[in-house]
């Protein structure tokens, strides 16, 4: 009896162990994808072969043959699992396989070919079970499979009845072994199913893992090329304000500071490290609010740069958490600009409607004044001179004021033709050494040897050069310096004009071009208001650069070649406004 015991558990163990191989292989085979993915409907069927064909082989090989001749052998079990988890191709090989090792083993242990049978007479059954089988919950697995282990076990004990080798009165000592095997068939094969019933289970959520990790990286990488397209900056931020991620855009931002900087050195890195928002209080206050859940939004300058800013808390909805920030950059310094141009362009078009409204009502009046006033200079005595001069030159000081308002206003073609800006330089020269030699001051030119020709109106542009050269000179005392200088840079022609005097505080250079805006005493506030106008008539721009106590600097660029759409001969932008 315990010898029965005993082979019954070494049965049990070697029917066990192929389930047990299977999940190991299986699930190494997933992790690793050394089996080539050839899995229907989860294993794959060349381990099912190695697993299930040893443990039928070695079932029969220490099957136990009690002294009445009663068999104890679980081969029945890795057999039943071929037949019900493989595909029919599958099934068939391993049952052949096994019958034939099976009877080699028969036959050299003088094992009964009547016991060899049994178990392969139930395969065809069981593949008319495969589907039921593959279709049933686990209840239903484990009652078919120990379904065939009783009855293999039953017909192991009636097969030698039938056919009259022995009679049925030697059995009953040996009931009690008979009834232990069936118990340890039904226990082993309720322990295969659920093993192999776990490594399907866990091979398909590894694949339902998988696949959805694979589906989450391609959407994920779909929305990081979105965010890399956006003209916008984003930065994503964790709760502690390091950077998680950001766009192309941000990392073209952050390259003004850092060229060679990468998105790996970037990630990681406190928020405050990043661009130069941290000199600001305003942006650190509305991160920290970000971070406590509060959407919010404002202006940033970062000199030379002006962004909105959206500042937006990143939601963890299924614990109702702020998990960290989302902040949005969309630079408008463009806009701005075109924002203040506009309002530049508003003030000059009230300007040329009040020259135009009154140019005619005042200058009339004028103009016979000083013809009665030249008339009575010559009845007045010499003594009287000087009066009447100092009233001829205010006269002819307002008459230059209105000239001033008619051409900032004035509303004609300009004529341009193909000249050289060094040509209109030289020809003021003299004209500049004269007034520079009054005030004591010199003047240096420097000017590029090559030089492209432009399409420009002479006169206007001496205009240009006169005014900016004069409030050079105004601007600086004895011994100044006015430098005067071309240089082609790209597809522009740039003329500079520049100063030693006391330079122009930072809070009054945006508003030196505005109309009727001057820090002369005697001046009209006309002056660059009209450089402008003309600079944009030739389709150029005019910026000021100035540094307290080292001097301004005004730079006139100018196309080389006009754009297609832009004629030469077209209005002014301010005649335009004023249509």
């Amino acid at each position: 009896m315990l010898i029965a015991l005993k082979e019954s558990v070494l049965q049990v163990l070697l029917a066990v162990i192929s389930a047990g191989f299977f999940s190991i292989l299986t699930d190494y085979g997933d992790k690793k994808k050394a089996w080539g993915g050839k899995l229907l409907p989860g294993p794959n069927q060349e381990i099912l072969y190695l697993c299930c064909l040893p443990a039928i082989l070695l079932c029969s090989l220490f099957q136990y043959q009690s002294p009445y001749g009663l068999p104890s052998n679980l081969g029945i079990i890795p057999l039943a699992m071929g037949a019900m988890y493989g595909r029919r191709r599958t099934a068939f090989v391993i049952a052949a396989s096994a019958l034939m090792g099976v009877l080699a083993i028969a036959q050299s242990t003088e094992m009964s070919h009547t016991y060899v049978a049994t178990g392969f007479i139930l395969f065809p059954f069981m593949l008319l079970h495969v589907k039921f089988f593959q279709r049933g919950t686990l209840s239903d697995k484990r009652l078919l499979i120990s379904g065939y282990v009783v009855v293999d076990m039953l017909l192991k004990a009636v097969f030698p009845l039938l056919w009259g080798k022995k009679d049925v009165w030697v059995y009953i000592p040996d009931l009690l072994t008979t009834l232990w095997n069936i118990a340890a068939g039904v226990l082993a094969s309720f322990t295969v199913v659920s093993l192999m019933h776990n490594a399907f289970e866990k091979l398909a959520l590894r694949r339902d893992v998988s696949e959805f990790t694979n589906k989450y990286l391609i959407e994920a990488d779909k929305l990081r090329q979105v965010m890399d397209l956006m003209p916008l900056a984003l930065v994503t931020l964790d709760s502690e304000e390091r950077v998680i991620h950001m766009n192309k855009t941000m990392l073209e931002l952050y390259r003004d500071f850092d060229p060679f900087i990468t998105l790996p050195e970037v990630v990681g890195r406190p928020w405050t490290s990043i661009y130069d928002f941290n000199t600001s209080s305003v942006v650190n206050e509305r991160v920290a609010k970000a971070l406590q859940g509060e959407a919010s939004a404002d202006f940033i300058n970062v000199p030379p740069k002006v962004f909105f800013c959206s500042f937006l808390p990143m939601q963890d909805k299924q614990v109702n958490k702020t998990t960290g920030a989302i902040i949005a950059l969309q630079d408008i310094t463009e806009l701005e600009t075109l924002r203040s141009e506009l309002g530049n362009f508003e003030r000059l078009s009230l300007v040329g409607q009040m020259a135009a409204g009154i140019t005619h009502e005042i200058r009339n009046p004028m103009a016979v004044v000083r013809g009665f006033l030249q008339l009575m200079r010559e009845k007045s005595p010499d003594s009287l001179g000087h009066y009447y001069r100092i009233v001829m030159e205010e006269l002819d000081r307002a008459n230059g004021i209105i000239n001033d308002f008619l051409s900032l206003a004035q509303n004609r073609i300009v004529e341009k033709e193909q000249c050289h800006l060094h040509d209109i330089i030289r020809e003021l020269t003299p004209l500049l050494w004269a007034d520079a030699n009054l005030r004591g001051q010199t003047i240096e030119l420097k000017l590029e040897d090559h030089v492209t020709m432009l399409h420009l109106n002479p006169k206007e542009m001496k205009q240009l050069l006169l005014n900016l050269s004069r409030n050079a000179m105004e601007a600086m005392g004895e011994k100044g310096v006015l430098t005067i200088s071309t240089h082609e840079e790209g597809d522009f022609v740039e003329l500079e004009v520049k100063d030693t005097g006391p330079g122009i505080p930072q809070n009054q250079l945006e508003k030196l071009f505005q109309p009727f805006y001057t820090t002369k005493t005697k001046g009209t506030g006309l002056g660059l208001a009209l450089c402008q106008s003309i600079v944009e008539r030739h389709h150029g721009t005019i910026a000021v650069d100035s540094v307290e106590g080292m001097g301004t600097q005004f730079r006139v660029r100018l196309r080389r070649t006009i754009p297609a759409y832009r004629d030469h001969s077209e209005p002014s932008v301010m005649n335009s406004i004023q249509k």
